[in-house]
Order: structure tokens, then sequence, then C-alpha cells
């Protein structure tokens, strides 16, 4: 006959098992809670790339594109030479253009997520979305450094006053805008 006091019945077994179970959840998760201050930190930037994102939106990208289509390149398209310059300054502007637009229709979809993250709540992001406004965005400054300023340069060098003109106009808007904004 087995003796009563070594052995605990099969149904005893299961209670132990269950606080064994639980101390293993319990120190997994625990031990997950170390990562917390990276994740603070992780969140903590997310908030404030969001927070810049939509700052350089708001006060600074969709103004320079008016600048560009104000100022700029009206002044190209009004000095350019008839013929090919005329055509090719056209044809640019006209992309460039176009380029603005989706750029802010791009951003116009994301911006509330980009707002919710800044808020510090974490939305489901559109990867695809942000990806391609980060793509159209790089792939129009390339556009316009590597081809339509440097020809704007030499169109508006012909007429010093005309490039002067459009300093002077980006100046005095930009300045008003700072008087305005304190």
């Amino acid at each position: 006959m087995p003796d009563a006091t070594t052995r605990l019945p099969a149904a005893a077994d299961t209670p132990l098992q269950d606080f064994s179970t639980c101390h293993a959840g319990f120190v997994a998760i625990l031990q997950a809670s170390l990562g917390l201050p990276e994740m603070l930190a992780a969140a903590a930037r997310s908030r404030t790339c969001a927070a810049d994102m939509l700052k350089m939106f708001r006060n600074s990208v969709l103004a320079h594109h008016d600048d560009e289509e104000r100022d700029l390149f009206p002044a190209v398209l009004r000095i350019a030479q008839p013929g090919e310059e005329a055509e090719r300054a056209r044809a640019m502007v006209t992309q460039l253009v176009r380029e603005h637009r989706e750029i802010a229709q791009v951003w116009k979809q994301l911006e509330p997520t980009v707002q919710a993250v800044a808020n510090g709540y974490l939305p489901q992001l559109d990867v695809a979305l942000l990806n391609e406004l980060v793509a159209r965005f790089n792939e129009h400054v390339r556009s316009e450094e590597v081809e339509f300023l440097p020809f704007a340069q030499r169109v508006l060098a012909r007429q010093a006053g005309d490039l002067a003109n459009l300093g002077m106009a980006l100046h005095q808007r930009h300045e008003a805008q700072e008087i305005l904004a304190t």
C-alpha cells in the first residue's frame, strides 16, 4: 500500500501546476517590462517626428511650393527665350506644379494620422502612403535640384533685376509671416 504522506493525489497536482504556470507568465511579463524605457523613448521619438512633420508641411513645405508658383516659376517663364527654352520652361513648370498638387494630396490623406501620432495616439499608419509621400517628395526635390534650379539660374541670370526682385519678394513675404507669427 502506498504511503499517503509521500504522494499527493493526482487531482491536487493541477492547482500547483496552475500556480507555477502563473509564475512563469508573471516573470515573462516583468522581463518584457524591462524594455519599457526603450519603448517609451521610441514612442517619444515618434511623437516628436510626427510633430516636426506637421510643422514642416504646415509652415514650410506648402508655403515653399506657393513661393515657387507665385514668384519663381512665373519669373522663369517670363524671361525664358521664345522657342525651345520657353517650351522646356513650360514643361518643367507644368510637371513641378503637378508634383506639388500630388504631394499635397498625399499629405492631406496622411496628415490626420500624423496628427494622431503627434498627440500621443497609436493609430494604424498607412505605411504605403507614407512611403509614397517620401518617394514623391524626394523625386520632386531631385528634379528641382538637378534640372530646374540650374536651368532657372541660367535663365534668370540674364536679368539680374528679376532675380533681385524674386529675392526681395520672398524676403518680404517671409518677413511679414514672421512678424505676424510673433
